[in-house]
């Protein structure tokens, strides 16, 4: 194997490497991001039953339940963002997971080339040794 064709196949071997950690990471987020969706539709609903108990409620208990409603709210709002942020990292990573899959292609390539000029080169020798042995037999014959 040559020099060249070893680079090759490490810089591949760490394109590789690097996809499978982007692909990891993208699972993990996506994870993360299922549960925020999961704790938004919880307190969305808890905050839509709270509208629907605070009607009809005396002042002391509908203020304790307006509180609560707002903490449902700002929390719902938190949710939001973070959910928007991992979207963000998610799509990032995804990007620099495709970068990566293009590069792995041309290395892959690159290395498909190396080995045909290889190939090639020691055809080229089998033909010329070939070449020489025929020359040597007929001059002793």
């Amino acid at each position: 194997m040559s020099c060249e064709e070893a680079q090759l196949h490490k810089e591949r071997l760490q394109a590789l490497a690097e996809k499978r950690k982007r692909q990891t990471e993208i699972e993990d987020k996506r994870g993360q991001l299922d549960d925020l969706v999961l704790q938004l539709q919880h307190v969305k609903s808890k905050a839509m039953r709270e509208r629907w108990l605070l009607q009809g409620t005396g002042v002391e208990e509908e203020e304790a339940r307006r509180k609560q409603l707002e903490q449902d709210e700002e929390q719902g709002k938190r949710l939001e963002d973070m959910i928007h942020r991992l979207e963000s990292e998610i799509g990032a990573l995804e990007s620099e997971e495709s970068q990566i899959s293009a590069k792995e292609q041309v290395l892959r390539e690159r290395l498909k080339e190396t080995e045909r000029s290889i190939e090639d080169l020691q055809k080229s020798l089998m033909t010329q040794d070939e070449g020489m042995s025929n020359d040597t037999h007929m001059q002793s014959a």
